[in-house]
């Protein structure tokens, strides 16, 4: 075997030069390395020191300052001239972020405040216990203020420094109300960092306040003057998550999230629930019943969060008729999208599916079933889940490189008449129960109370290649629901069209493109 060499001297092979070049190379690499990371860890150390400098001083600064000069723009105190809560220094070179915030505290020295719950006294009131013989309820629960002020550089807190600052007066007792707002998601789980501003622009001078929630989800706002018409709106908001606005009783209506009113010496409070926006949200598709698309079909679309908490009411937040109209029109492929909604329930042309959805300025189209293709609800409402980042996009709707989602087909037709489905109970049918029991709720479904009357609805199931019918009545005495018993002793597991003839017309909810409108037979 031959050997390769530089040179019959030299002793080193070619192998041996190279092995030699990386360990060389590897040694180099971890030196820069650690030289970088010391570098850096040198720079971070300074930016630190610099960043305490900045905060210490802007802390000296407000202490210079008088008692009532102490609020920032976007803050929870108000004044008619807050002063900045955020500015800029350049450093050798680097911008420092100086943020600046400043809230009352309810210390419990002196006792605290009339809180409409002991947990949010727990929250609220600094120091607890209060001190033996203090006063039962603090008639001035804003016994001082803390300054907070964070320093950033390239988005990254290098410092963070508060201190507390007392009035140099004696309290009195206060003319005024709180407002103790806590933001959480639909599970319950507080937001930190949510926005909540409190606005009424009928009392002198108005109110427009901001603060961020703590936390705990909390944000809470002292020395508002005394309102009993719910005129205090509040808005909760976060980036990335929908935002919520407070609205005053309607009548005999109950809203979900209602405006407040401000009591002297009182704290009110009120939950905002808020969650994360499903971006890409409805992927839709306008059929005819037999399939066929509908281009240039503007619907009606409202959902999401209800207004008000009374069973009958079905006004929601989401309404995109009312009061502007920016309904959606679908494309030469009888689609279009919907995107940036709450998770929740959602409505298409209407209550009873006969309003405001139509092509151009023709009201010729009624929606008979409204079908999704993700969920556990057959037909209406549709429910757009909640946003959920662990969800695979295999799992969701692609169109045009957007992931949906949820997908829904639309069916209509130029029939008013034409039976409609707005629910279907009991959608799982099981073979080894023999006789099945559904109910379908909808309009243009004639029938009759006792099954010695035929049902003038024809209702019935395609079940592999079999049409299976099934028997039929109005379901206690309703005329809008009826309720069927079938058969499926014959038949075959798997998801199975809905047959509904009314009218002269037939729906046929197909079983094969993922719908979820069907009877579900299952062994």
């Amino acid at each position: 075997m031959q050997d390769y060499k530089i040179n019959n001297d030299s002793g080193f092979t070619i192998i041996e030069l190279l092995v030699s070049s990386i360990v060389i190379a590897m040694l180099a690499i971890s030196v820069f390395s650690a030289y970088v990371a010391l570098n850096s860890t040198a720079l971070f150390a300074r930016q630190k020191t610099i960043g305490v400098g900045l905060a210490s001083n802007q802390i000296e600064y407000l202490k210079s300052l008088p008692y009532d000069d102490l609020a920032v723009e976007n803050g929870a105190i108000q004044t008619a001239n807050p002063l900045p809560n955020t500015k800029s220094e350049n450093i050798d070179g680097a911008e420092y972020n100086i943020i600046t915030s400043i809230n009352y505290i309810d210390d419990a020295h002196d006792g605290c405040a009339n809180y409409p719950n002991e947990e949010n006294k727990n929250l609220l009131c600094r120091n607890l216990p209060s001190p033996s013989g203090s006063p039962t309820t603090d008639l001035n629960p804003a016994d001082y203020k803390i300054a907070n002020v964070k320093v950033y550089v390239n988005n990254k807190k290098v410092a963070e420094l508060d201190t507390q600052i007392a009035a140099r007066v004696a309290e009195t007792d206060s003319t005024t109300g709180a407002l103790v707002v806590r933001v959480i998601d639909a599970s319950g789980l507080p937001i930190s960092g949510a926005l909540a501003t409190v606005s009424n622009p009928t009392v002198s001078p108005t109110i427009n306040l901001t603060d961020s929630t703590d936390s705990n989800g909390i944000a809470i706002f002292y020395g508002l003057k005394p309102d009993t018409g719910n005129d205090y709106q509040i808005v909760a908001s976060k980036d990335g998550y929908s935002s919520l606005s407070s609205i005053k009783p309607a009548g005999g209506l109950s809203p979900n999230f209602s405006s407040q009113n401000i009591i002297t010496q009182q704290s009110s409070s009120i939950t905002m629930t808020i969650n994360p926006k499903t971006t890409n949200s409805f992927l839709v598709e306008n059929v005819d019943i037999d399939g066929t698309p509908i281009p240039n079909l503007k619907a009606y679309i409202k959902g999401g969060v209800k207004k008000y908490s009374d069973t009958n009411n079905t006004d929601y937040y989401y309404d995109n008729l009312n009061p502007t109209d920016f309904r959606p029109t679908s494309n030469a492929n009888g689609l279009f999208t919907v995107t940036n909604l709450d998770p929740g329930n959602y409505y298409f042309c209407g209550d009873s599916h006969d309003q405001a959805c139509q092509i151009n300025s023709d009201p010729s189209k009624y929606l008979v079933a409204a079908v999704p293709y993700r969920g556990e609800s057959q037909f209406s409402p549709i429910i757009l889940p909640n946003y959920d980042a662990s969800v695979q996009e295999s799992s969701l709707f692609n169109y045009e490189g957007k992931f949906y989602q949820q997908k829904v087909r639309l069916y209509f037709s130029s029939n008013s008449s034409a039976p409609r489905i707005t629910s279907l109970l009991n959608p799982t049918a099981s073979i080894a129960s023999g006789i099945h029991n559904f109910s379908i709720t909808g309009l243009n479904m004639p029938c009759h109370e006792t099954e010695a009357d035929e049902c003038e609805t024809s209702v019935s199931i395609k079940n592999s290649s079999n049409i299976i019918p099934a028997s039929c009545i109005y379901k206690d005495g309703s005329t809008t629901e009826i309720s069927c018993d079938i058969n499926l002793s014959g038949a075959t597991p798997g998801q199975s069209n809905l047959i509904l003839s009314a009218n002269g017309q037939t729906i046929n909810i197909p079983n094969d493109i993922g719908l979820l409108g069907g009877i579900n037979v299952v062994p």
